[in-house]
């Protein structure tokens, strides 16, 4: 039988190793942190996945990412970066309910994140809120889901409560900014509600302190899959028949001043 011979061609060449660039440096290291899980100083590096629908609602955020790059997955961009030493994952996932499912599943399957965070705009529906009032999530429902299917059917929750040190996080320091901030029930569905008799329906029936169209997903997702949330809103309108013109008066503001309370939260975790 002819033996055969093994040649290791790569002695043969003289190889040009090129360094890697600093773009490619960062990725490793980003990648190196999630894969292995590196503990530095006696604590686990943390890494936030920071979700809003618009970009509007993420640009503040995004400006204040240390050592960005962009990633590309399932048609969506990801801004993988730092704020302070916190490892964040920020992406816009678009409007809606499957839309912000879908997306906070690739965060979780992909990036491993320790905590989700939305961010953005809401219709108000309590009374107590007006214009640019900040709304914390207790705990997040669909109003378009029968109650019965969220008891008895998977994952058999009719709420889905948000993490309490991450509220807590949140009301201090709204306290210390003198913001007007509530606590409470949060709904989501598919419309946008701009109807005085519908809102009051809603509202006796949830006693939802604002009205959404992605937090109840997120948390959905972060729930069964065991991850801590929160769900932050600033009011943009009041669900009524101004919600249209409050909508594009108070857009732009209502979601900078969500996302500098998220900001602030990074800072402080």
């Amino acid at each position: 039988m002819e033996k055969v011979k093994f040649h290791n061609e790569c002695s043969k060449m003289d190889l040009e190793i090129k360094p890697p660039t600093q773009e490619q440096i960062k990725q490793i290291k980003f990648k190196y942190g999630l894969e292995k899980r590196i503990i530095r100083e006696g604590e686990y590096m943390k890494r936030i996945g920071i979700i809003g629908a618009m970009p509007v609602e993420i640009e503040i955020l995004k400006k204040e990412l240390k050592d960005c790059f962009v990633e590309t997955y399932a048609g969506l961009n990801y801004y993988l970066g730092k704020i302070k030493d916190i490892e964040i994952v920020l992406l816009e996932c678009g409007i809606g309910k499957v839309n912000a499912a879908i997306y906070t599943q690739i965060l979780i399957d992909k990036y491993s994140v320790d905590a989700i965070i939305n961010t953005g705009i809401a219709g108000g529906l309590s009374d107590d809120v007006k214009h640019l009032s900040i709304v914390i999530s207790k705990q997040l429902t669909y109003y378009d889901v029968r109650k019965i299917q969220m008891i008895n059917c998977f994952p058999n929750q009719e709420f889905f409560k948000a993490d309490a040190n991450l509220i807590d996080l949140a009301a201090k320091i709204s306290e210390s900014n003198n913001l007007d901030y509530h606590i409470g029930t949060i709904i989501s569905g598919e419309d946008f509600i701009s109807d005085t008799e519908r809102k009051r329906k809603l509202y006796q029936i949830y006693k939802a302190i604002c009205i959404e169209m992605e937090g109840t997903a997120i948390a959905h997702t972060a729930f069964v899959n065991q991850i801590p949330f929160l769900v932050i809103r600033c009011i943009s309108d009041l669900a009524n028949e101004a919600a249209t013109e409050d909508y594009k008066n108070f857009e732009i503001l209502a979601a900078h001043e969500s996302a500098n309370l998220v900001k602030e939260m990074i800072c402080h975790i």
